[in-house]
This record gives C-alpha cells, structure tokens and sequence, in this order.
C-alpha cells in the first residue's frame, strides 16, 4: 500500500511541474505574440507616412543654389551636361516634371497628342501605309498568295528649342519664393506657344513638321502623306461639318476631338443642322469641354484668323510629339545687367504618324 501511494505522489508532482512548465512556455508564447503585434503595428504606421527620398530633394537643393547664386561647388559642377561646351546646368528629373506639366496645360497639341521620351536624336517607327490582304479558305483548298502591307519608314528629329527668362537679383535674394517652380513657370510658357505652332505649322526644318503644312485631298481620296480636307462658308457649314466627321473611319473615333481657333467656335456655335437642332451642345461644367456632334471641342489660340481652320482628329494615334529627356539651363548674369538671364534649352520633334486619324475643315469667302 505504502508503494502505491508513494508512486501516486509521484505521479501528481509529474502532473504539477508539468502543468506549471507548460503555463510558464504559453506565457512565454503569448509575450513573443504581443512583441510581435507591437513590432507589425509600428511597420504598418512607418509606410504610411509620406516617402521622403533624399537624393531628388538634394538634386532639387543643388539646382536651385545654382539658379540664385550660379555654379560655386564641386558637386554643381559635376551635374553639368557633358555635352554642353557653354557650362549649363543640367536640370534635375524633378524640375522636368514641372516644366513638362507646364508644357502639357498651355500647349494644346501636345496634351493631346502621344508623348515619347528618347535618349538620343531621332524616333524611328515602321508605318503600314496599307493593310495586309486576308481570305476564307476551306481546310484542302488551295492557298492563294496574299499581298503584304507597304511599309514607310517615318524618322522624327528632336530640334532645339530655347528661352531666356530674366529676373531681378532682388528675386533670386528672396529666400521666400519658391525658385525652381517660378523658372519653371517662365520656361514653360516661353516655350509652349513657339512648340504649339510648329505643331501646327512647322516647316520640319529645325522645328517640327506641322499638320497644316502637308498637301490636302478631298474627303474619301485620302493618301499616305496628304490629309483630307473639305471647304465651306457659314450658309453651308453644317452640311460640310457633318460630312467630314462620317468620312473619319469608326476605328478613330474613340478619343477624337475637335480643334480650332475663338473665331472659328463663335461661327459654328450658331449652325443648326436640317432639322434645326444646334451641332454645337454647350458644356454644363466648368471643367468639360464643349461638344460638336458629341465630340469635345478645344480652342487653340495658336490658329490665327487668317488660318481659319478646323481639325478633326484623334490626335493621339495621328501626331506623334517626341521629347529628348535632358533639359539645359545656363546662368547668364552679364549680358542683361541688373538682371539675371536664364537660357533654357530643350530638344522637341512631333510628326503626323496616321493621315487617316485627320480631316481639315476649312472656312473660305462667300
């Protein structure tokens, strides 16, 4: 008897050291659990916050110490354009970015349009000029040969575009303005009148070539490097109005717009179609375009008077802008005393890709 009740007091003091290791473990487990959660919550809060990265802010730093004061470090010296022999300042990516938004908001062709950024001088594309030939063929028929598509091949050049802003010493002094966005700013609009012209009028000698220089057809005898066109007066314009919108092909419609001058909106704004109904739907909100034949309208101060002219378009599968990815700025405090003169260069190119995706409507004299 005294045996089994010496292994049954065994037996519980096993039971105890077990129960009392296995709860000291769980506690253990549990601790290791919260740490655990503590640690996940203090990641979670960390990527939420704003991501500063310290390499464009010092770029930034750098670019706008050399806009107020000029190249007085080793480390500006060292962002300096290897190709340029006259000691401008290569701009950083994020001042690009501004100039570039700018661009995009005041040059109505390039908002439009499709936008590349190169590296070196010249975009080259293969073009189908036609499309190939396809047949039905039963399954032991024989394959007739089928023609292939012309192709052509379209190289657009970047040219260089310039302008030279001048500020007061006083301006660049003040450590309140934000420097960088304001020559941004200037640069943007300098530069953005001259580029939206050529895009419409380039000659493609040292600039664009523009879409109002190429050779025009009537409407439904289009061909590879001419765009189709169509003449009217105001008696007639609804008529011819509606003419070239249903000699663009359905596969461009998706994305097409309307392009034209004030003068030429103030006109159409006022045509009615057969049944009396206006072509011209005007925008309930500030912040949508006007629609003609439900398709938006953008008024484009670069068409002068005497160029009345209308596109129809879509604009990006017809006019290609191409961009070299480098910008320039020298610093010029000399030449323009007591200013401070800025001359910014960039490279820009824009060619039409698809004279299918273009009608021209033009105005002429009754």
């Amino acid at each position: 008897m005294s045996e089994i009740t010496t292994t049954l007091a065994e037996l519980n003091a096993s039971v105890k050291d077990f129960t009392t290791d296995h709860e000291q473990k769980m506690a253990k487990v549990e601790e290791n659990l919260t740490k655990t959660t503590e640690r996940l919550n203090q990641v979670e809060v960390a990527l939420r916050r704003p991501q500063v990265v310290a390499s464009t802010v010092e770029s930034t730093d750098g670019f706008g110490r050399f806009v107020r004061k000029g190249i007085d470090d080793v480390s500006a010296k060292a962002m300096i354009s290897s190709n340029d022999a006259a000691g401008g300042y290569l701009v950083p990516d994020s001042a690009v970015t501004l100039i570039n938004q700018h661009l995009n908001a005041r040059s109505t062709i390039r908002r439009l349009s499709s936008v590349a950024t190169i590296t070196n001088d010249s975009m080259d594309m293969l073009i189908e000029k036609t499309e190939p030939d396809v047949g039905w063929v039963s399954e032991t028929a024989n394959r007739d040969e089928t023609s292939t598509p012309d192709l052509a091949k379209i190289s657009i050049p970047v040219h260089e575009i310039y302008a030279r802003p001048r500020v007061s010493q006083r301006m660049l002094d003040d450590s309140a303005v934000n420097i960088e966005s304001w020559l941004a700013d200037r640069i943007a609009d300098k530069m953005a009148k001259t580029e939206n012209q050529a895009f419409l009028f380039g000659s493609g000698d040292g600039k664009p070539k523009g879409i109002l220089t190429y050779p025009t057809v009537d409407l439904g005898k289009g061909e590879w490097g001419k765009i189709e066109s169509i003449s009217m007066v105001e008696k007639d314009g609804a008529d011819k109005i509606i003419e070239a919108f249903y000699a663009m092909k359905s596969d461009y419609l998706d994305g097409a717009c309307w392009v034209m001058s004030r003068k030429s909106a103030s006109k159409i704004r006022t045509m009615k179609d057969k049944s009396g109904a206006y072509l011209w739907q005007a925008s309930i909100s500030a912040d949508q375009p006007n629609l003609l034949l439900g398709y938006p309208v953008h008024l484009c101060d670069d068409l002068p008077a005497d160029q009345d002219k209308i596109i129809f378009a879509n604009m990006s599968k017809s006019y290609q802008v191409v961009d070299r990815s480098q910008m320039n700025v020298l610093r010029d405090p000399y030449s323009a005393k007591p200013y401070v003169e800025f001359y910014a260069t960039k490279r820009v190119g824009g060619d039409v890709i698809n004279f299918d995706a273009i009608k021209i409507i033009s105005f002429k004299g009754e």
